[in-house]
């Protein structure tokens, strides 16, 4: 699966690379984003459009392309090395 295309070159794609909670479900070797929050806000996962893993040394991020509820867009990446969320990117005119 992809990511946001056009990314690069999209005025609406913000870069946000700030580090947020996620509950996630891990089930049969895979993991899946439910829930996140930022800025104190909580954000429902109404379904996922994309994962993709970038492979950086020895650990790998996995990606998850995600719409919420409100039907925005949100790029998700949980690190390996880091055990840690980042909200990378965001498309807020969905």
């Amino acid at each position: 699966m992809g990511n946001f295309s056009g990314m690069e070159t999209d005025p609406m794609i913000q870069d946000i690379n700030e580090p947020i909670s996620v509950l996630t479900r891990f089930s049969g070797g895979k993991m899946d984003p439910l829930r996140f929050k930022w800025k104190s806000r909580v954000f429902d996962v109404e379904r996922v459009t994309g994962k993709w893993e970038v492979r950086e040394g020895q650990f790998k991020c996995h990606h998850f392309s995600i719409v919420t509820a409100e039907e925005d867009y949100y790029e998700l990446v949980y690190n390996t090395r880091t055990m840690d969320w980042l909200l990378s990117k965001t498309d807020l005119e969905g």
